[in-house]
C-alpha cells in the first residue's frame, strides 16, 4: 500500500529523502509523479511500450520475459522457424528449403500454450489489464481507466480471475516465509461447520468435508496480508502443527495464540530459535491485559474463509 502524504508536502525531484514515496506507475492512484525515477518501469515506459507502432519492441519484451518462447522447431522438417506477422497477428513459420521448396507448414500463433492464448482482446489491452491489476485497481476503476464498453465488460472480469489464479497457483507453489525477528504471527485453528447457511450453497469441490476434516490451521503475519491456511485433521496435534509452523516460519518469530494444549511450550518442540510465545487465555480475555497479546487478526481472516467455504 501507498504511504499517506500531506498533499501540500508532495516530493519534489531533488528532496532524495521522500521520492521514494511517490509512485510513477499509475496516474489513478495517489501521489504520481510522471518524472519520478525508480527502478519499476514507469507508466510512461508502458504506454510507449504498448503503443500499437512499437509491436515488434513488445514482442521482444515478452520473449525476454519468458511470456512467449525466443525461438520454435518446425515438428515436421526439423528447420528453426520464423518469426512473422500478417495484418493482426503474430505467428511461427517454418521457412526452411528442402531440395528448393520451402517447407511452410506448421504455422501456429506466438501464443498458442500461453495464457494470452484465445483472447479476444488486442495483446496491448490485455497487457494494460494485468498492469492495472498488479497496481491494485479493481475492475471498475480498470473499465474506466481503458474506456472499455459494455461489449468487452466480461472481458475485464475474465482476465481479472486469471490474473488472481495465476497469482494463487504463483503463491501456493512458493509460499512465503513468515515472521522473522520481533515479528508478531498469529495461529489459530477454527473448525468449519457442517452445513451451509439456510441450507444452500455447497463447499468448494463435489461434496461437503467430512466431521473429521473440518478443522483448519492458520498462520498470519499482523500487521500484513501473509498468511498461510492448511487444513488438518480434527485432533489439532502437535505433531500435526509443529512441522507446519516449522516450514512456513523464520527464527525469531513472537507467536500469539489462544491456549490450545498443542501450543503449550512452544519454544521447546519447534526447530525455530530465538522464538517466544505469548498465549491468550479467551476464557478470561480476548486481549491479554498483562501482554497486550491477541488473536484477532488471524480471526478476522476466518471470518473471510468461512464466507468463501460455503
Amino acid at each position: 500500500m501507498l504511504p499517506v502524504f500531506d498533499m501540500n508536502e508532495l516530493p519534489t525531484k531533488t528532496d532524495s529523502n521522500v521520492c521514494c514515496n511517490a509512485q510513477n506507475v499509475h496516474p489513478i492512484l495517489p501521489h504520481y509523479q510522471y518524472d519520478l525515477v525508480t527502478e519499476s518501469m514507469s507508466h510512461d515506459a508502458i504506454s510507449i511500450l504498448l503503443n500499437p507502432s512499437n509491436e515488434t519492441q513488445l514482442i521482444t519484451f515478452l520473449q525476454g520475459c519468458g511470456i512467449i518462447a525466443a525461438a520454435q522447431q518446425c515438428v515436421y522438417c526439423g528447420g528453426g522457424m520464423r518469426l512473422k506477422k500478417d495484418k493482426t497477428s503474430w505467428f511461427w513459420l517454418c521457412t526452411r528449403r528442402v531440395d528448393g521448396v520451402k517447407c511452410n507448414r506448421g504455422k501456429f500463433s506466438v501464443f498458442d500454450g500461453t495464457f494470452l492464448s484465445k483472447k479476444k482482446l488486442s495483446i496491448q489491452q490485455v497487457l494494460w489489464l494485468i498492469w492495472n491489476f498488479v497496481h491494485h485497481l479493481n475492475e471498475q476503476q480498470c473499465k474506466q481507466y481503458m474506456s472499455i464498453g459494455q461489449n468487452n465488460d466480461k472481458a475485464v472480469v475474465k482476465w481479472y480471475k486469471v490474473c488472481r489464479r495465476i497469482c494463487g497457483d504463483c503463491i501456493r507453489k512458493n509460499p512465503p516465509k513468515l515472521g522473522g525477528f520481533g515479528v508478531i504471527v498469529q495461529m489459530d485453528e477454527p473448525y468449519f461447520a457442517g452445513a451451509p447457511k439456510y441450507g444452500k450453497g455447497r463447499r468448494s469441490g463435489d461434496e461437503s468435508w467430512d466431521n473429521f476434516d473440518k478443522w483448519g490451521f492458520a498462520l498470519t503475519t499482523r500487521g500484513s496480508l501473509d498468511c498461510y491456511i492448511q487444513q488438518v485433521d480434527a485432533g489439532r496435534s502437535r505433531k500435526t502443527l509443529m512441522p507446519i509452523i516449522n516450514e512456513h516460519c523464520l527464527d525469531g518469530t513472537v507467536f500469539c495464540s489462544d491456549g490450545w494444549k498443542s501450543y503449550l511450550k512452544l519454544a521447546e518442540y519447534l526447530d525455530l530459535e530465538d522464538v517466544v510465545h505469548f498465549p491468550v487465555n479467551h476464557t478470561a480475555n480476548y486481549v491479554d491485559p498483562i501482554t497486550g497479546a491477541h488473536t484477532q487478526t488471524v480471526e478476522g481472516l476466518w471470518r473471510h474463509s468461512f464466507r468463501d467455504s460455503v
